[in-house]
Formats: structure tokens, sequence, C-alpha cells
């Protein structure tokens, strides 16, 4: 009986544990950058994914990194980005390089171009910048597939 109680206790311990490893984390993302999240779609022969960008207050720079698990080497990206309140400069790149666009209350941009992945990690990303000062409201999508 001891060594089940004690085997049960260790359990929790060990839940606890995890839980509160998990909380850090999400404590420690800063709140002042772009972020985002995205949804894989298994079943479709592109390897397609659906990324929603959020930034309610943005005032330092960062990059978001699009991964992928498919083995071609091209990237079709559909961009649409916005802000409510200043002016943020994506980086983003196609096939014939990188290209930096500004994006404001009155230019929102949304553009679909295809990249090539980086052989490590299969990726792209996308470099999110304020310039002379915050960034509010950024809200959009990155929508991408490997056809």
């Amino acid at each position: 009986m001891w060594i089940s109680d004690l085997s049960e206790s260790c359990s929790r311990v060990r839940v606890l544990s995890g839980v509160t490893a998990v909380m850090l984390l999400a404590a420690c993302a800063p709140s002042n950058i772009a972020g985002g999240s995205c949804q894989d779609h298994p079943l479709t022969t592109a390897d397609e994914w659906t990324c929603t960008v959020k930034g309610p207050l943005v005032d330092n720079t960062n990059t978001i990194e699009y991964k992928t698990d498919s083995r071609n080497q091209i990237a079709k990206v559909q961009i649409a980005l916005q802000v409510t309140k200043g002016t943020l400069r994506i980086t983003y790149g196609d096939l014939e390089g990188s290209h930096k666009v500004l994006v404001t209350p009155s230019e929102p941009f949304a553009i679909t171009v295809q990249t090539r992945l980086r052989k490590e990690g299969r990726s792209f990303s996308i470099m999110y910048e304020p310039v002379n000062g915050r960034v509010e409201g950024l809200t959009g999508s990155v929508n991408y597939s490997t056809p």
C-alpha cells in the first residue's frame, strides 16, 4: 500500500511540474511582438497550413518562422496583413530575393508569392518590424502550401 501511495504522489508531482513549466513558458513569451498560430490540414495533398498573425501592440522587431514537413523546395505563400495604428515593415522572400514593404492603416498588404524553403528545417520566415514607434492592431494571415 505504501509503495502505491508513493507512486501516486510522484505522478501528481510530475504532472504539476509539467503544468508549471508550461505556465512559465507562456509567461515568458513577450507580448509586444508579432505572434500567431498555425494549423495544418493533413488530408490535403499540398501540405496546406493556415496561420493567424496577431499583435495587439508591436514595438519590437521579430521574425516568425513558418515550417512544413514537405519535401518540396518551393512554397506558395499568401500574406494578408493590416494594422490600426503606426507603420510596420514586413520583410519576406520570394524566388527573386528579399523584399520589404510598409503596412499602414491606410495601406494594408496582401500578396501571393512563391518562396524557396530552407534546406535546414524546411521553412521560410517573415520579419515584422515597427517603424518610428509602436504599431497597434496587427491582424492578418499567412497561408502556405507546397504544391
